[in-house]
């Protein structure tokens, strides 16, 4: 009885591993998951195994492998015996290379490129697709995130840092017959560490370049014995800028952040119970686009642009001079407040040899930014979101045991959210000469004016969902599933300003903005889908792989929190752009191997896809609205694109060639491309004036772009990389007591170790594909490194590391100017790593 007890509780503890995301701890797949059991089943208080690094994931520096566990279909399973393209980094491999972010696990994984760049425009991004990264907060990621077994919608919940963490799994393809909600491209399956029945509190400290510090604390222990824990972890990072503003001195790009998380684990002989809380605090200067130069000077008709600099003069009589991104001249700047906080509840109980599963949810997500009002000294305006969302969630989920003939999973996912998008544009003393082109305009007719915008976007979803795999003998499976999906989506915009005080004011508003007062009026969807997954694999032996699968999946319609109202040339209200998309549909293939070699010591994985889809949303450019000379504004809004093909092979691995040296190496070839986009809006070199026509020809309306690569310029994705690739290694050396001649104190075993890691990209399309101004991002590799020693039991462990050592800038976004109308200085933005940070970490086991 003592024995089925103690096995029961380590099977429960595998659900109890997946309930919500604390801010502060969490992402790692490729560890073991013994290494939790150790920490909580009372039953098994081993110390925790060394972590390996696997199939685009984490090695151990010894000879031996441990078994690498992932849960994408919510099982512990190695990593090898799962039949889909799955990449993992584990717990072990985190915490020794100082991976803490999302864009540095993008780093270790193959196709998968986060960028973070402030708190509501992160996305990830899977085979080059993220969903609509530009802002939109009424539309979800093709990239599903699930944080101990709570998916989470919004983008705003992937600002964090992950520390404390146990593993970080990328599932590529559709993950709807399982995983919390539907996704089109892929999930991020984070687990978070369990609260452990033995003792332990462990302190980390690290100061890097720029003044930085990054603190982490974490304790865990019994309260009652063998009955309930807790875990407790607190983490602080805080640096100075990596760029200073000329005017406010703010340091931008600087860190600011700090996270609290607790948590409590009951375990019973039939029951387990998770509850955790978090907050998550950051107050930064990290939304910034800075100035490369002058705008174009050349329509691609020929005719001359107004450029950026010629309207400083002609609108304001103001000199241009801020041509650098490394010298900012900011007015009005203040950073950007984000706060999110989540509660979350896992209990597993057994019924006979089955397990029921309840996982239910609270998160909120809150931002208010403080853009500044122009570059140059300019004063001219400002455009924010202000932005709150409130997520409900509840699972229920009846599974049957593994390693039977046929094994089962079933359940019932319901979300309620509730997201307000208030977008606020404030008017400085210079907008009313800009927008009215005419520097002797009334400074009073848009100084302190604001336009305002009240989005709101609903979301009730219900879902029924199945997966089954039944194994015809020791060789063949076939694992299917589907998800029937209902859901209520309901949005609405208002628009309205305040502030106007003179007559005049509405005008001058109008030909800033677009619109003055308006209402879309709500408006309710009702939507019910289907996804599936057929996915046969055949094992030759013992190390040979081979599998197929066919996968549907389908995300919600967007809704565009930022609804504008249409006008013709004249001036005519023609409607307002769609407030609810269409669903976007994704048809997946894969065929895959997964092969392991030389006793477990090679291991090759190879993976090829095609990925259909239809209706994909994307941020649209709306070019019928014009500003007093005749030039579109580009409003931009929410749509669908007819057709996108994604297509391409991923590869992954590990190899040990000498005892305690693991080498691991991933990459990817992708070819992201339109199908059918035919009414794409004109790049900014195509939208001239109807004084700049030639011959009577007038700007296009549209583009066709389809059979054209996606480029970052468009569709609010990721740069797509056609090759990609991954290198790392980590190698360790035992020194014994080495160091015993210094006293009692350091006599004791330690050892050396290294680690270096790699990441390049081929170069990438910054510059929309019709443009005649192509723009790149040339090809770049990133490269961290570190060296460091630590003693045998770990208990103490200290750290040199540098990352992006060579110190590569590279960046995600470059505009050439006119980016939304009356045109602008050509910007770009810099990626999530490009700048370098040394430093060094000593960690020490307090008990």
């Amino acid at each position: 009885m003592l024995r089925s007890t103690a096995a029961l509780r380590a099977r429960l503890l595998t659900g109890a591993r997946l309930a919500p995301f604390a801010l502060v701890g969490s992402v790692a797949l490729g560890a073991p998951f013994e290494e939790a059991f150790a920490q909580s089943a009372p039953a098994q208080n081993n110390p925790p195994a060394a972590t390996q690094q696997s199939t685009g994931a984490s090695a151990p520096a010894s000879a031996e492998v441990e078994e690498v566990k992932v849960t994408s279909r919510l099982r512990e399973e190695k990593a090898q015996d799962v039949p889909l393209p799955v990449s993992v980094v584990g717990a072990k491999t985190a915490e020794r290379e100082q991976i803490e972010r999302m864009q540095e696990f993008g780093q270790k994984v193959p196709n998968f490129v986060p960028s973070i760049t402030n708190p509501r425009t992160t996305a990830m991004s899977i085979r080059g697709i993220s969903g609509i990264s530009g802002g939109a907060d009424g539309s979800e990621s093709a990239v599903g995130l699930i944080v101990d077994n709570v998916f989470y919608t919004h983008v705003g919940f992937q600002w964090a840092d992950f520390v404390d963490l146990q593993s970080f799994e990328v599932a590529r393809g559709p993950q709807g017959t399982l995983l919390g909600k539907n996704t089109t491209v892929g999930a991020v399956v984070i687990h978070t560490q369990l609260p452990s029945f033995t003792p332990a509190a462990t302190f980390e400290t690290s100061f890097a370049s720029r003044s930085r510090i990054i603190e982490k604390l974490n304790a865990t222990g019994p309260i009652l014995d063998d009955k309930l824990a807790y875990r407790v972890t607190f983490y602080l990072d805080k640096s100075d800028g990596v760029l200073n503003d000329a005017v406010t001195g703010a340091g931008l790009l600087n860190n600011n952040r700090w996270g609290a998380r607790g948590q409590l684990l009951y375990t019973g002989d039939n029951f387990t119970d998770r509850l955790i809380f978090d907050r998550l605090r950051s107050d930064e200067y990290n939304n910034y686009s800075g100035v490369i130069g002058d705008s174009f000077p050349v329509y691609a008709n020929g005719r001359l642009n107004t450029t950026y600099a010629q309207n400083l003069w002609n609108r304001l009589r103001w000199p241009y001079f801020v041509n650098s991104p490394y010298s900012p001249a900011l007015t009005r700047l203040g950073n950007l407040d984000q706060r999110t906080t989540g509660v979350s509840n896992e209990a597993n109980v057994q019924i006979g040899d089955n397990t029921l599963t309840s996982v239910s949810a609270w998160r909120e997500f809150i931002l208010h930014p403080n853009n500044s009002l122009g570059n140059d000294l300019t004063q001219i305006s400002s455009n924010a979101f202000d932005v709150q969302v409130d997520q409900y969630s509840q699972e229920v989920r009846f599974a049957s045991p593994k390693d039977q003939k046929i094994d089962w999973q079933t359940g019932i996912y319901s979300l309620y959210e509730n997201i307000t998008s208030y977008d606020h544009t404030d008017y400085g003393y210079q907008g009313a000469q800009w927008y009215l082109n005419n520097f002797k305009a009334n400074p009073l007719l848009l100084d302190g004016t604001q336009q305002h915008s009240d989005g709101k976007a609903r979301t009730f979803s219900l879902a029924e969902f199945g997966q089954a795999t039944y194994h015809y003998d020791d060789q063949w499976a076939l694992t299917g599933g589907l998800r029937d999906t209902f859901e209520i989506r309901e949005g609405s915009d208002f628009g309205w300003v305040s502030g106007a005080l003179l007559p005049g004011s509405y005008a001058a508003t109008q030909a800033a903005y677009g619109a003055t007062f308006f209402d879309t009026g709500g408006q309710k969807v009702t939507h019910n889908s289907l996804s599936g997954l057929i996915n046969p694999s055949y094992k030759y032996n013992e190390n040979i792989l081979v599998y197929g699968s066919a996968a549907r999946g389908e995300k919600s319609g967007a809704i565009n929190t930022n609804d504008l109202p249409l006008f013709d040339t004249k001036g005519n209200f023609k409607g307002f752009q769609p407030l609810i998309t269409k669903p976007e549909t994704s048809w997946d293939y894969e065929f895959g191997v997964k092969t392991n070699w030389l006793d477990n010591k090679l291991i090759l994985n190879g993976n090829f896809y095609w990925n259909d889809i239809y209706d994909f949303q994307s941020i649209l450019v709306n070019t019928s609205i014009v500003d007093v000379t005749g030039v579109p504004l580009r409003k931009t809004y929410l749509g669908n694109i007819g057709h996108v093909r994604l297509k391409g092979f991923e590869f992954d691995g590990r190899w040990s060639p000498i005892e305690r040296l693991w080498i691991t190496f991933s990459g990817a070839l992708t070819d992201a491309r339109y199908v059918n986009f035919k009414n794409a809006a004109p790049p900014p070199d195509w939208t001239w004036p109807t004084s700049a026509n030639v011959n009577g020809v007038s700007s296009p309306l549209s583009v066709d772009l389809s059979g054209q690569r996606i480029t970052a310029g468009l569709s609010g994705n990721n740069p797509v990389a056609p090759y990609s690739l991954n290198v790392g290694a980590n190698y360790e050396q035992p020194l014994g007591r080495a160091f015993g001649n210094l006293g009692a104190w350091a006599d004791v075993p330690v050892t050396a170790f290294t680690y270096g890691n790699m990441a390049w990209r081929y170069k990438t399309q910054l510059s929309e594909p019709l443009s005649i101004y192509p723009v790149f991002q040339p090809s770049y590799a990133i490269f961290n490194f570190g060296l460091g020693l630590k003693t045998d039991d770990e208990k103490y462990s200290v750290t040199v590391w540098a990352k992006n050592l060579f110190d590569t800038r590279y960046v995600t976004n470059q505009t050439i100017g006119q980016v939304s109308g009356n045109t602008a200085a050509q910007t770009v933005t810099f990626g999530d790593s490009a700048f370098r940070w040394i430093g060094a970490t000593l960690r020490v086991k307090l008990y």
